[in-house]
């Protein structure tokens, strides 16, 4: 995706960006799957953690950012119709999950989050494998 498919940015908590960009195709016959992807790009504050040892530790595991990622989309829309359906997209991201990503705590609550996956056997497992 290049910047200029980029429809919405969004200045959130702790000098994070969340960034809406356009990943519609041609689904078939002049319809189209519109999608829409969000994301932001969190870095690991070190004061969201009990210590240097458990900072470093989430650092080895995740890297020094943690991307959050959503997808917003519709199927088999007319192209006609595809502007129409990005609004009720954006709109409908906006009312619920720009509410959530626009918390103060959000960024040491998401990298916070992704650090427990990570650090849960399964999961250690599989990152150790790639």
């Amino acid at each position: 995706m290049t910047a200029e498919n980029t429809l919405r940015e969004y200045h959130l908590a702790g000098g994070v960006t969340a960034l809406v960009r356009d990943a519609s195709r041609h689904y078939f016959g002049g319809y189209y799957h519109v999608r829409l992807r969000v994301t932001a790009e969190v870095p690991l504050g070190a004061d969201w953690f009990d210590s240097a040892l458990e900072y470093e530790d989430a650092l080895a595991c995740l890297g020094r950012s943690v991307r959050f990622s959503r997808t917003l989309e519709k199927m088999a829309v007319p192209q006609a119709d595809i502007e129409a359906v990005q609004k009720a997209l954006l709109d409908s991201f906006e009312a619920n999950l720009l509410t959530y990503l626009s918390r103060p705590d959000f960024p040491r609550s998401f990298v916070r989050g992704e650090y427990a996956k990570a650090r849960k056997p399964a999961a250690r497992g599989r990152y150790a494998q790639a």
